[in-house]
């Protein structure tokens, strides 16, 4: 069942997210049977994942699993990038080949919208996944899928960013067992590591906040910074800009890792916050020369690692080492959080209240 707040709050959607993980590991029928049935039914070889602001973001994510795990090529883009371009690229495959995904929790997406339409007037298989099934998005397309989002009230989604990550892996999972390209010890072992981390979610937020306890006076002076990462934890990246921007209104970009040295980092000085989200597994033996070149350069000493596993203390006292052994595929879920954490609580300290909308703001990237 998914929570309604009595009194909603980023702060509350966040704490809630552990309970929403759960209940859509439990549901998982509801969403994964018919997108198995739907890949089982067409030979979908081309997939387009469109969505905007934390959809966009969370569709990085389900495109990588789609292509590592369904075997089909899978890219995420703005809605506004979908145009004729894309189409004329899909001239390799038949019009029944292609399906086109729009992700959008409230089903209100303008952009999301017009994609859908359009893909559905060339041909293409249009899906819908989105929380609100008779929402305006439902109408452009040829099916949609439930997200067990839950309606935020607050207009910065925390909750609903974590929930279609992990729906993403469930139905990347399912469909790749579907089509034989997992096998069934595979599948059993990557749904028992999904139920795992469901299980630990409340506790990662417990370290998360702790962490920010211990670091929160920096972080409040936090003035502009980097988050840079590698592998499918660019999402991440991606994620933490958009939420501290959006939130403490503060200059945050993310950056695949090496792409931060070649240019941006002349932009770096004493006063600028570093984050490296590295998770355990490929890609983590890059981080320490990246931390040598901030020392040896004396660049700034707001660096802060977040990692997990067996690599507390390893990046200093700043770093937060969330105490899981978390699969890579699911290392996106954890490292989120951290960054989900300053963006609120820099804002309860700031008294920056995040339901606020200005009130001569008028709505222009959603329907009312």
């Amino acid at each position: 069942m998914i929570t309604k707040l009595d009194d909603p709050s980023m702060y509350g959607y966040i704490k809630d997210t552990g309970h929403a993980l759960r209940n859509a590991y439990k549901e998982r029928a509801l969403f994964c049977d018919p997108f198995v049935d739907l890949m089982k039914s067409h030979d979908f070889k081309r997939v387009y994942l469109v969505g905007s602001g934390t959809s966009y973001n969370a569709s990085l994510y389900i495109a990588t699993l789609f292509q590592r795990y369904c075997k089909v090529e899978a890219s995420a883009g703005f809605p506004t990038r979908f145009d004729e371009s894309d189409i004329a690229t899909s001239g390799a495959y038949r019009p029944d080949q292609v399906l086109v995904i729009g992700v959008s929790q409230s089903g209100t997406s303008v952009s999301t919208i017009d994609v859908m339409r359009r893909a559905h007037e060339a041909g293409f298989y249009a899906l819908a996944l989105t929380d609100v099934m008779d929402s305006p998005v439902t109408e452009s397309v040829d099916s949609a899928i439930r997200l067990l989002t839950g309606k935020e009230e607050v207009h910065v989604e925390t909750r609903g960013y974590q929930v279609s990550l992990f729906e993403g892996y469930l139905l990347a999972m399912s469909a790749g067992h579907a089509l034989g390209t997992i096998d069934d010890a595979t599948f059993e072992a990557r749904l028992a590591d999904a139920r795992a981390l469901a299980e630990a979610y409340d506790h990662l937020v417990e370290q998360a906040d702790a962490w920010y306890d211990e670091n929160v006076f920096e972080l409040m002076a936090l003035t502009r910074g980097y988050v840079c990462t590698y592998g499918i934890n660019v999402c991440t990246a991606e994620e933490a800009e958009l939420k501290m921007n959006e939130t403490y209104h503060k200059p945050v970009r993310g950056y695949e890792l090496e792409e931060m040295i070649h240019g941006p980092h002349y932009a770096l000085d004493e006063n600028n916050y570093s984050f490296f989200v590295a998770p355990d597994g490929p890609g983590i033996e890059r981080v320490p020369s990246f931390l040598k070149w901030y020392e040896d350069n004396k660049i700034t000493e707001h660096v802060f690692v977040v990692t997990n596993g067996d690599h507390k203390g390893q990046f200093g006292p700043k770093s937060i080492c969330f105490e899981e052994a978390i699969p890579d595929e699911l290392t996106p879920l954890a490292m989120a959080i951290p960054f989900q954490i300053i963006s609120c609580r820099n804002c309860i300290n700031a008294k920056i209240d995040t339901r606020y909308r200005p009130a001569n703001r008028t709505s222009f990237a959603h329907l009312d």
